[in-house]
């Protein structure tokens, strides 16, 4: 697991948590020194071409139309038949499919990990964008080869201001208020809601770390969903203060307040299932990926003996909520009791050392159980 960059050099994470985080656009110069891409051109292209990866690529021009969009997995002869400017490949998701370069993400956790969505990775010879847009996350870009030109704009952007005939959001209407142009090595912060526009003065590549977003209506949705998956059949519509009716049609306003009493009762930020379906929410992985070790292991000795050193697996999400004597500790989206410095020792750094902790029994069952589901993977 190479580590080279464990922290964002120039960078006061506090300052930045309070002064720039969800309110501004933020230039780090050289945040990582004398970066080299840990990845090629080639390599990437090579990977958007397998069944199980999310890739896509934006041709501005030199394509079937204006801002052609072709979804992957791509075919290998697709890249031959690129014009040699203006267009971008983008991949989802790296991280989990290669997670020699979790360390990437792990170099940006003064943000709590469990907000991390995922690493793209982006190329785009001379010219390659797509387009002036904005999201509604916070994102890390950090320029791994290449030049590529960043103008933003923070004012708001009107529904109609969008390009028409094409499936990609992108505004027709850009101003830049701010630009940069980044080197290898450079960061640049954007948060939600800033229009931003990139691109590509020469063969680039862009490491894009996101964090999640999730609406309102998803969580609420999310909330609603869980407390009622257990509740009783036996919780149902009841009006025993009933009164005869002039107008038997009418829902009436002792009818209203019964539904009132109703969404009170579970709707309520007291609720106390409310930390864990939150645990439960931020740590699934929203993704139909799938990693199993190859070789199991039914006891704790054995496989601490063969790999004394395992790794968090970057397509699994960990998180855990400190609660009295227990820990509610979530592993893409189940939960486990464990003791407070179990949960802190897991999660603490991406590897972790299993030949040298006094792990209690059911500890070591969990680590087990871990290792032979792929949570836990071997270290290379």
């Amino acid at each position: 697991m190479q580590n080279n960059f464990t922290s964002i050099d120039k960078l006061n994470t506090q300052d930045f948590i309070k002064n720039i985080w969800q309110q501004k656009p933020l230039v780090i110069r050289q945040g990582f020194k004398n970066f080299r891409s840990p990845i090629s051109a080639e390599e990437l292209a090579g990977l958007a071409c397998e069944e199980d990866v999310h890739s896509r690529i934006v041709i501005e021009k030199g394509g079937a139309h204006p801002w052609q969009l072709i979804n992957g997995p791509m075919a290998e002869e697709l890249f031959a038949t690129l014009p040699e400017t203006h267009w971008t490949l983008l991949v989802n998701d790296v991280e989990k499919h290669l997670p020699q370069l979790a360390w990437i993400v792990d170099a940006f956790r003064f943000i709590p990990e469990w907000r991390v969505d995922d690493l793209m990775i982006s190329y785009a010879p001379e010219g390659g964008t797509v387009g002036p847009h904005l999201d509604q996350y916070d994102v890390f870009i950090l320029q791994a080869q290449g030049q590529r030109l960043w103008q933003t704009n923070s004012q708001p952007v009107s529904e109609d201001n969008q390009l028409e005939n094409t499936n990609l959001k992108i505004q027709k209407d850009f101003k830049a208020e701010q630009q940069w142009l980044l080197e290898p090595g450079d960061i640049i912060y954007i948060p939600p809601g800033v229009s931003h526009y990139g691109v590509a003065k020469n063969d680039c590549l862009s490491f894009s770390i996101g964090f999640r977003a999730p609406t309102h209506a998803e969580m609420l949705t999310s909330f609603i969903d869980f407390i009622a998956n257990d509740l009783p059949t036996d919780k149902t519509w009841k009006d025993k203060n009933l009164s005869v009716q002039k107008h038997p049609n009418e829902i009436t306003q002792d009818a209203i307040n019964n539904m009132r009493k109703i969404l009170k009762e579970y709707l309520n930020p007291e609720h106390p299932a409310l930390a864990e379906w939150f645990g439960r929410f931020v740590s699934d992985t929203k993704t139909d990926l799938v990693f199993e070790n190859e070789q199991p292991f039914k006891t704790f000795e054995d496989l601490k003996q063969t790999q004394p050193v395992l790794i968090r697996n970057p397509a699994s999400r960990f998180a855990f909520i400190n609660n009295g004597d227990k820990t509610m500790l979530f592993i893409d989206r189940h939960k486990f009791s464990v003791n407070q410095l179990f949960a802190q020792t897991l999660c603490a750094q991406r590897e972790l050392r299993i030949d040298d902790q006094n792990f209690e029994q059911t500890e070591q069952q969990l680590i087990v159980s871990l290792y032979n589901n792929g949570s836990l993977l071997p270290i290379n």
